[in-house]
């Protein structure tokens, strides 16, 4: 990837939301974030994190009453988020996954992956991990399940969902070696705290995590 002006957060940030939620527009490189009203803490910590860079966050209603909130990069650094677009793009503007973009992920951008797209589960009574790469073939699945194992030292299954999508599936033993890497940035915004809860309980209190965790972490 060519030199950027953008600060090494920015870019984790950017290439970790590219991976996720966020697109990057095919007629003028502009990355664009949104969430619905209930993931705003989320997107505002978002765009704190990436304000010397992005415009304000506006709100969108559509005609059935749905709340969105977006924000995206400003026009100033169109020739990073155009140096980007050459990384995780294929020539028609489609997001093509590579080793070469996950190799310059850190634990942030692993941690906004995450946010966006994974979560926990439970199936027959089994606890599990699971992060949505419905967007990429089974190709760049394997490259996924590679570049965790490697570089992490996270072993991660590849599944079907209804004959059509792959999903990342993460057992409890890999998942909580995701959650040490990831944790940090989480514990910032503690309506997204039930994406790491090993209780697997939607309720979470945040001096708790703060205080008992690394406990949980080694009993569970």
């Amino acid at each position: 990837m060519k030199k950027t002006s953008l600060l090494p957060y920015e870019l984790e940030i950017l290439l970790g939301g590219l991976l996720g939620d966020s697109h990057i527009r095919k007629d003028n490189n502009i990355i664009q974030f949104g969430h619905s009203d209930k993931q705003i803490e989320y997107l505002n910590w978002k765009h704190d994190k990436l304000s010397r860079i992005s415009t304000e966050v506006w709100k969108i209603i559509t005609k059935d009453n749905y709340i969105r909130y977006n924000f995206q990069t400003i026009q100033e650094y169109k020739n990073d988020m155009k140096s980007i677009k050459l990384l995780i793009c294929d020539k028609e503007g489609n997001k093509k996954l590579s080793r070469k973009w996950l190799n310059l992920l850190s634990p942030l951008s692993l941690a906004i992956w995450w946010m966006d797209d994974g979560c926990l589960s439970i199936h027959k009574g089994n606890r599990y991990g699971k992060l949505c790469t419905h967007n990429f073939s089974y190709e760049e699945n394997l490259i996924i399940q590679n570049y965790f194992k490697v570089v992490w030292d996270i072993k991660v299954d590849i599944k079907k969902e209804k004959d059509k999508y792959y999903f990342c599936r993460f057992n409890v033993e890999n998942l909580k070696k995701l959650i040490f890497l990831i944790y940090p940035y989480v514990l910032e915004i503690p309506s997204m705290l039930y994406k790491i809860n090993l209780n697997y309980k939607n309720s979470v209190d945040l001096g708790y995590f703060k205080e008992v965790y690394d406990v949980i972490i080694n009993k569970i």
